[in-house]
């Protein structure tokens, strides 16, 4: 593994540790003040998207991606930013309506993390859980835009995402991990 490689490594895999850490709090907020406290759980609606974005432009700035993989990532950041204000504008107006457009951003985003993971893959190694993480997402997109249409899905649900998503980036992070010590450890 190169020099750049191993320190793009390095960066994604502390990343993906980061992004476990939060996803759970953040999980563990929406499910806890969903039912009792709606507004605070709107809020924590607005921020996840607007913490992806955080993420990505991060990544961008650490990683050094280029071409298609660089691409996918500024759409993830405009189309994160374009949700979070959705959801700014919905949420406390027509709830459903942001569950809606939470939807087709993870529907979105899932792609392009899909994407991402099987660019990086070639690079990188160990993003199996990345692309299962984008496809996951994709379906759930699906699943929010047609719950929040039909106004069956509410904030609580999302909490059950963000431990899957979590999940998969505690794998993800494990794996760049392991392919790291490898390398530092081989002559």
């Amino acid at each position: 593994m190169q020099t750049n490689s191993f320190q793009s490594a390095r960066s994604l895999r502390n990343l993906y540790f980061i992004r476990t850490m939060f996803q759970l709090i953040w999980a563990a907020g929406v499910l806890s003040t969903a039912l009792t406290q709606p507004r605070f759980a709107a809020a924590l609606l607005i921020v996840y998207p607007l913490w992806d974005v955080a993420c990505t432009l991060y990544d961008l700035k650490t990683s050094g991606v280029t071409g298609s993989a660089r691409n996918s990532q500024v759409i993830n950041a405009l189309l994160g930013t374009a949700t979070a204000l959705g959801i700014t504008l919905t949420v406390f107006s027509k709830p459903a309506f942001s569950i809606a457009i939470f939807g087709a951003w993870a529907f979105a985003a899932g792609l392009l993390q899909l994407v991402a993971g099987l660019i990086r893959r070639k690079q990188l190694g160990g993003q199996w859980a990345m692309i299962l993480s984008g496809a996951q997402s994709t379906a759930a997109g699906i699943a929010f835009v047609l719950g929040g249409l039909s106004g069956k899905l509410h904030a609580k649900d999302m909490g059950g995402y963000a431990i899957f998503g979590a999940i998969y980036f505690l794998i993800g992070g494990s794996l760049l991990n392991r392919r790291l010590s490898q390398v530092s450890t081989a002559p």
